[in-house]
């Protein structure tokens, strides 16, 4: 698992730019049907989301499947953790 910040969202494209802790900039592709935990404070746990439940600075862990010739990646999964 990877952890990085969401610089960039596209949801059009399905796509974003995650900046990850060695300063790297990621650009990740988010396939259907793809798993997404999003953190909910009031009871600490974690619920399904969606994409649109992301947004731009949110803190993410995040599993890539392959890289591609053009850079970018494939999510597997993804958790928001902020």
């Amino acid at each position: 698992m990877l952890e990085g910040t969401i610089r960039k969202l596209d949801l059009e494209n399905r796509t974003a730019v995650i900046a990850v802790d060695d300063g790297k900039e990621l650009t990740v592709k988010f396939p259907e049907g793809l798993v997404i935990g999003v953190s909910e404070l009031e009871t600490v746990g974690t619920m399904g989301g969606d994409l649109e439940d992301l947004d731009v600075g949110y803190i993410v862990e995040f599993e890539v499947h392959d890289h591609q010739e053009d850079g970018t990646c494939t999510c597997l999964s993804l958790e928001s953790i902020s």
